[in-house]
């Protein structure tokens, strides 16, 4: 008897199951989702309509990564901007004002963006992402036993600017100048716009050759309002004048503060960790432990 109730329940499973199975069989498996993170939820910003919504703080940084660099990179170069990206979640978190609800609004890729960006590589630079992320799980870089401030951008002009030349502040000793001379030969080192107006006038640099200030008349703005305005590729221009027209010719891609991502991934192809290669741009911090850190912010 019991060996026929058995029986009948190995069937009523079978029958129970066998639907799913067809599922998966005909769909394929499951769409990668962000992965969880049950602990830390964060408020952030998101679509064309600036809705609100509440997601883990693992999604909300990955969803980050993966906008703000190429899963071409090496493994090591990818896995130093997701300590980037995460310690500048918390150095906002850290920071924030009692009382002030945070809300987070830089923009990041959901799992459906990704899929569009990517196409046929979703699974692999899913998984590279993945990897980035989680080997590098909870360590942020820390100066004072506080988040550090930790810019980046694509390319520099040969070499990265000093913190207290480009922001004028001693609030950073760790971004310093340091020689990126890989970016002089990037294919895109070098590009050109032309925009409307003439009487341009660079009155200030820093010691790296990006502007501080630029003047046209009566009117004087500092080297990355201009950059800003014109939507230029890089705070480093010069400028030449011709039939009304001003034509700017940038070094670079963006403010050249912090880490270069295209002289990270010459060190990464070296053999250099991404540990070696945020030293070396951010020398002066600590790669820390999450948890120790709030634990002395308390």
């Amino acid at each position: 008897m019991l060996r026929k109730w058995k029986k009948y329940g190995c069937i009523l499973f079978l029958l129970i199951a066998l639907p799913y199975v067809i599922t998966i069989f005909i769909n394929g498996p499951m769409r990668l989702a962000p992965p969880r993170q049950e602990e830390t939820e964060v408020m952030v910003q998101s679509g064309e309509d600036d809705r609100l919504l509440t997601m883990s703080l693992d999604a909300y940084g990955m969803g980050m990564l993966a906008k703000e660099i190429s899963m071409e990179m090496d493994i090591e170069t990818i896995k130093a901007q997701a300590v980037i990206v995460r310690t500048g979640i918390y150095k906002k978190m850290t920071e924030q004002k009692e009382g002030e609800e945070l809300v987070f609004t830089d923009h990041f890729y959901t799992v459906d963006e990704m899929e569009k960006e990517w196409k046929s590589h979703m699974q692999e630079y899913y998984e590279k992402l993945s990897k980035a992320w989680n080997e590098t799980k909870e360590r942020i870089l820390v100066y004072e036993d506080h988040p550090a401030y930790t810019p980046y951008c694509r390319l520099t002009n040969g070499k990265t600017r000093d913190a207290k030349e480009a922001l004028g502040t001693d609030q950073y000793p760790y971004l310093k100048s340091v020689d990126c001379a890989e970016d002089k030969d990037a294919e895109d080192a070098f590009q050109s716009k032309e925009i409307d107006g003439t009487g341009y006038e660079i009155t200030k640099q820093d010691s790296a050759g990006y502007v501080l200030e630029i003047r046209q008349g009566e009117e004087t703005m500092d080297g990355d309002t201009f950059r800003d305005r014109w939507e230029l590729a890089s705070s480093c221009y010069t400028l030449k004048e011709e039939n009304k027209k001003t034509t700017v010719i940038t070094q670079g891609i963006g403010h050249g503060l912090g880490m270069s991502q295209n002289m990270a991934e010459s060190m990464a192809k070296e053999g250099k960790d991404y540990k070696e290669i945020l030293n070396y741009f951010f020398e002066g911090t600590v790669l820390k432990e999450v948890a120790e850190i709030l634990k002395d912010t308390e």
